[in-house]
């Protein structure tokens, strides 16, 4: 991919420039490149260890989307990013390298403080923005290994959601993804509903029972019938 164009397209769509977006451009073409494709594809499935800012690159390069459903965020507060072709039995990771640039120094983080609690003065400021723009051209130009870590794995790729039917709440009565409704005393409520029934604390294990008969686990469980193809 043309590097250049590739962080305007990203810059467009984030609304700002940071280091995280320049990160994300690196983890985009290192990943790509690993998997021998040119250009975005709407058959890569990712899972994203953070939703920091690297994500938007991420989703404007590789074609992998929230909205598509093969972008899965877990949250473990990590800038590790591991991609599959959909249904392959491999695939790469790519994580940031520890002590690299990729992580804001103490002074940085110092300086970002101040900024953010009122107290930054307009040199601070200066050597704030002075640092980040550091920090993006050398993320944009540095090789590959100095910023990331690039290993191929071997489990399978995750399944994604389908689209799926919807059923009412009968708590908060909104039209609710049969995935998500659980059984609560007999009646099906959102998961909003279910945890506020508790007093806001699921028992342990109580999050993944009693799933409406519609939903693929509710039919595995309950015996109904086969899955249905879905379509939007």
């Amino acid at each position: 991919m043309d590097r250049h164009q590739a962080y305007s397209d990203v810059i467009r769509f984030h609304q700002h420039e940071c280091p995280g977006v320049a990160f994300g451009l690196r983890v985009a073409e290192a990943a790509m490149d690993r998997l021998g494709l040119e250009e975005a594809t709407g058959n890569l499935v990712l899972v994203s260890e953070t939703d920091a800012c690297a994500v938007d690159a991420l989703q404007v390069l590789t074609g992998c989307t929230s909205g598509k459903r093969n972008l899965i965020h877990e949250d473990n507060g990590r800038n590790v990013f591991t991609f599959w072709g959909r249904g392959a039995s491999s695939g790469v990771q790519v994580r940031a390298a520890a002590g690299s640039i990729v992580f804001r120094s103490e002074e940085i983080w110092a300086l970002a403080s101040r900024i953010e609690d009122g107290t930054a003065t307009a040199e601070d400021e200066a050597r704030f923005a002075a640092a980040q723009a550091d920090r993006i051209a050398k993320l944009l130009t540095v090789p590959d290994e100095e910023i990331l870590v690039v290993e191929d794995v071997t489990e399978e790729a995750p399944h994604t959601k389908h689209v799926a039917r919807v059923d009412v709440c009968v708590d908060c009565g909104n039209p609710t993804s049969v995935e998500t409704l659980h059984e609560h005393r007999g009646r099906m409520v959102c998961p909003a509903c279910h945890l506020a029934a508790h007093g806001g604390v699921l028992p342990e294990g109580h999050g993944d029972h009693g799933h409406h008969p519609h939903s693929h686990k509710g039919k595995h469980q309950h015996g109904h019938g086969h899955q249905h193809d879905h379509k939007h």
